[in-house]
């Protein structure tokens, strides 16, 4: 009798921590990476490498009150899993979002945005790279 009441408490019900889940499979990245370049006066030329396929996206204003408009007033202001944005000078930026299948991109003008381009993409999350300046040694 004791030998039953022993199997029983050690067959008994699994413990919590070893409930099989089934595990989701770890996200694809989309490998982006803002570049940019000068351009007539103070404006810069800005692209957007999307899995090394690099798409131009247009110029961006890149004065600001203090110095001309050069790649050097341009930085990341936001790097996440679904979204990312490039600004230059004070006035304009650039947003990535990753939609549906799909990056799309807008320029941000004060408070107007306006859709600019659309990359067709393939995974789940933004693997944003750092913005490399022209010119700079890493």
């Amino acid at each position: 009798m004791r030998w039953l009441i022993a199997l029983s408490c050690a067959c008994g019900g699994s413990s919590p921590n070893q409930a099989a889940m089934p595990e989701s499979p770890p996200p694809t990245p989309i490998s982006v990476e803002w570049k940019v370049e000068q351009g007539d006066g103070n404006q810069v030329n800005v692209a957007l490498a999307i899995n090394g396929t690099t798409h131009a996206i247009g110029p961006l204003e890149a004065a600001t009150e203090l110095e001309a408009g050069t790649p050097s007033t341009c930085a990341l202001r936001a790097a996440s899993p679904n979204r990312t944005e490039i600004v230059c000078g004070d006035a304009n930026s650039y947003a990535a979002v990753l939609g549906e299948g799909t990056v799309i991109v807008s320029l941000i003008a004060g408070e107007q945005r306006t859709e600019v381009k659309r990359v067709p993409v393939a995974g789940d999350v933004l693997a944003v790279k750092m913005l490399v300046l022209p010119g700079s040694k890493l």
